[in-house]
């Protein structure tokens, strides 16, 4: 009779690799369980990942366009704010010129001026204000500030009324500086971009136009009016109290009808913080879909994956047992 005998280095090699293999299926089956996804996406799909691999395609592109829509909905956010800071220096400027009459003293006058300056240098720093390291109100230009430094533009005032005296010349001077093509506030004041405003990506084929900028008429007459205050109280100008009076009830007057116009310019973002959110619930619910279909695609059955695991693990702890019994054979034991 053939006798088959395996010399103890062989049988040593034979039980570590058996021993190895068993660990590596465990290990396996382990992180299959725990991620809930096959370990072997190459032979679990059959060579074939191309639906995967466009999957994972799909779920990065909307995975940027959320990132994208998050920031743009912080922007609105912020530009809101920015807008409703600006109404309150308005609210609080025009309350101050609007108590301005006829028997108002000098020392009204100049405080009440005071507060309008105050109020056109506070507007003027809040639309220069930036989101991350980018402008909110200079339309394309997200680099520079969209407004030149306040104490600038209300030098370049201050040169453009010089002479007058009358309240009548020193509004339509104003009214000029702003408004007129290649004037003061277009060559001096604002600084962005003229040719567009900030668009930004909120889904495939699909963008965010945010049509807010510091050069809109809304704003211009805001700020138009709050320089016409304050320089009713410039001494420099060597105005009479009754021209003083006279600008500073007009500018009061324009500054309370603005509110109107500004709260058009909140509407305008209002529509574009409500489009971001509707975006954003399309994102959401497309990542929902195409997510479940990769699940499907790559998910291991929990049920499977744990009976194969108590399976290995009742194999290794034989294994153990079997090598732990013959490690103790020998012919000195056999002989007792």
């Amino acid at each position: 009779m053939a006798i088959s005998m395996i010399g103890d280095m062989r049988q040593h090699l034979l039980t570590t690799r058996h021993n190895t293999s068993l660990k590596n299926e465990l290990n396996t089956l382990v992180q299959e369980l725990t991620s809930g996804e096959h370990n072997d996406l190459t032979a679990h799909l059959g060579g074939d990942q191309t639906r995967l691999a466009g999957l994972d395609r799909q779920l990065q592109m909307l995975g940027q366009f959320a990132q994208t829509n998050a920031e743009t909905g912080q922007l609105l956010s912020m530009m809101q704010t920015a807008l409703s800071g600006i109404d309150s220096h308005r609210e609080t400027a025009s309350a101050a010129l609007l108590s301005i009459n006829t028997s108002s003293t000098l020392s009204q006058i100049e405080n009440a001026a005071e507060v309008a300056r105050g109020s056109f240098e506070s507007t003027v720093q809040t639309l220069n204000l930036r989101s991350g390291d980018r402008s909110m109100f200079g339309g394309n230009d997200l680099g520079s500030n969209p407004l030149a430094d306040p104490n600038v533009m209300m030098t370049a005032l201050e040169n453009a009324v010089a002479g007058l005296t009358s309240a009548t010349g020193i509004e339509a001077a104003v009214d000029a500086w702003f408004d007129a093509p290649a004037g003061g506030f277009e060559t001096v004041g604002y600084l962005g971009d003229t040719n567009g405003y900030i668009s930004r990506s909120s889904g495939a084929g699909q963008t965010i136009e945010i049509s807010a900028r510091a050069d809109d008429q809304a704003i211009r007459d805001t700020l138009k009016a709050l320089a016409k205050g304050a320089l009713a109280g410039n001494s420099s100008l060597n105005l009479g109290n009754e021209t003083r009076q006279s600008l500073q009830e007009q500018s009061g007057v324009e500054l309370l009808t603005q509110a109107s116009e500004l709260t058009g310019i909140q509407a305008r973002i209002g529509h574009a913080e409500q489009r971001a959110e509707q975006a954003k619930a399309l994102i959401s619910a497309q990542t929902a879909s195409f997510g479940i279909a990769r699940n499907e695609l790559v998910a291991a059955d929990p049920f499977d994956t744990a009976t194969r695991l108590q399976s290995v693990q009742l194999q290794l702890e034989t294994h153990y047992t079997l090598t732990a019994r013959l490690s103790h054979l020998s012919l000195t034991e056999y002989l007792r």
